[in-house]
């Protein structure tokens, strides 16, 4: 008799002392590396926003993150419409992000811990203390990809970025009849 092949199964294995301190090293170089460039006084907004689409680029998720955003539509959408999209949720983050950064005015963030949140992501956990003393809690939820940590959502105060901008893409697309065109409309008319 001959042996039926057994179907492989994923299997992710809780997530070791070493992977959330390297999580929690990551974290920290990325948050290093965009204070580095928004508090330096020589870069012009342009320069900030290229160094900030590069750090974006280099350590974010961002086709999950706008395939999460879409949510439910995203299997509506045609190939060019899923595209164009993509590239349009790309510019609007830079877009909305870079113009948030410039408001920096020197706040630090401190890494605090670091936990497996599910069978994929670990949760990393730090604050940022404002000038004025108060301190925010900042979330990173990361998912290793290709061998390395990507950010795939920031959840400030317990507000998660990725569910509030699904729930305000799901709103504009509900409000178009839930025709995808009428979000692409918007993106392209913000960009």
């Amino acid at each position: 008799t001959s042996e039926v092949p057994k179907a492989k199964s994923f299997v992710m294995v809780e997530a070791s002392a070493q992977d959330l301190e390297s999580a929690q090293s990551f974290v920290s170089k990325v948050a290093d590396q965009g204070i580095g460039f928004l508090g330096n006084p020589d870069l012009s907004q342009s320069a900030r926003k290229a160094e900030f689409r590069k750090l974006l680029r280099n350590n974010f998720d961002l086709k999950t993150i706008g395939r999460f955003a879409l949510g439910k539509y995203w299997k509506s959408a045609s190939p060019a419409q899923q595209n164009e999209y993509q590239t349009l949720f790309e510019r609007m983050v830079i877009g909305v992000y870079a113009d948030r950064f410039g408001e920096y005015k020197g706040e630090q963030l401190a890494v605090n811990s670091a936990r497996a949140e599910g069978k994929r992501d670990i949760l990393v956990n730090s604050s940022v203390k404002g000038n004025n003393g108060a301190n925010v809690r900042v979330d990173w939820r990361l998912r290793k990809k290709d061998d390395r940590y990507r950010v795939i959502d920031i959840i400030v105060e317990g507000v998660s970025m990725s569910l509030t901008q699904r729930s305000d893409f799901a709103s504009v697309i509900q409000r178009g009849g839930g025709n995808i065109e009428v979000l692409l409309d918007h993106l392209r008319q913000h960009n």
